[in-house]
């Protein structure tokens, strides 16, 4: 009997080295922004996300065309068409459009899994497109918390937490780190939002004004969309042939 293959969580960005990611499906997993508004830009039409480490990378990418969102530091960065807010995005027309994509913590991680066998971008508000393609997957999957300048978080290890939990009757669990998410997120269920108004992230967020971007990424299946990385682009798996 085959046994089924192993779903595991990686706690930071910090600790992915630890991991040989080139076994893996990867999910890249930055709740508060990044991989909410990857799948609002994709649900707005657009043809790519081309995540970026740096903001002169993401700068580049405009003089080809592209529309360019920055962010650091939670902040919106001065003189790209957008910031890191799915609200940024929400009533934006992105139909046929690139958009080069740089964040404080998101595109790092997926930068740093770029190896991996596939690579799908996950949040909330795609969770369960993001499962159905998890149970078809034959590999061991890795969900990789981008945390916080390679600090844990609160809000990714929640989500993962939940991921794993849902996967637990196709996949094997057998880590502490993926039993520690899972743990939290059975605690949290039904009150995140009360669990996530103490993590670091949400206070830098309410002290910016950008209570309603919290709220806003906890609420599930917004967006049928699959982010995909291929040949160096997050595409909407749904709609392309891979």
């Amino acid at each position: 009997m085959r046994l089924r293959p192993l779903v595991r969580v990686c706690l930071s960005t910090a600790l992915l080295p630890t991991f040989k990611v080139e076994e893996y499906v990867v999910v890249i997993i930055d709740i508060l922004r990044a991989t909410t508004s990857f799948a609002v830009v994709l649900d707005r039409g657009a043809t790519e996300i081309r995540p970026v480490p740096s903001l002169r990378a993401c700068r580049a990418l405009k003089r080809q065309g592209y529309l360019t969102a920055a962010e650091r530091g939670a902040q919106k960065v001065l003189g790209y068409d957008f910031g890191n807010s799915p609200f940024d995005f929400l009533n934006a027309d992105l139909r046929g459009k690139k958009v080069a994509f740089t964040t404080t913590n998101g595109t790092r991680a997926l930068w740093n899994a770029r190896k991996a066998k596939q690579i799908v971008a996950g949040a909330f508000v795609n969770m369960s497109v993001l499962l159905n393609w998890l149970r078809q997957q034959e590999d061991p999957v890795l969900l990789v918390c981008s945390g916080w300048k390679d600090h844990v978080n609160l809000e990714d290890t929640l989500f993962a937490g939940a991921v794993a939990t849902e996967l637990e009757g196709d996949f094997r669990v057998n880590d502490d780190a993926t039993l520690i998410a899972m743990s939290l997120y059975q605690m949290a269920d039904h009150r995140k939002k009360y669990y996530l108004e103490h993590s670091a992230h949400f206070e830098r967020l309410v002290e910016l004004g950008m209570q309603r971007d919290v709220k806003y990424s906890l609420r599930r299946d917004l967006h049928p969309v699959l982010p995909y990385y291929r040949d160096g682009a997050l595409v909407n798996l749904l709609s392309v042939q891979v």
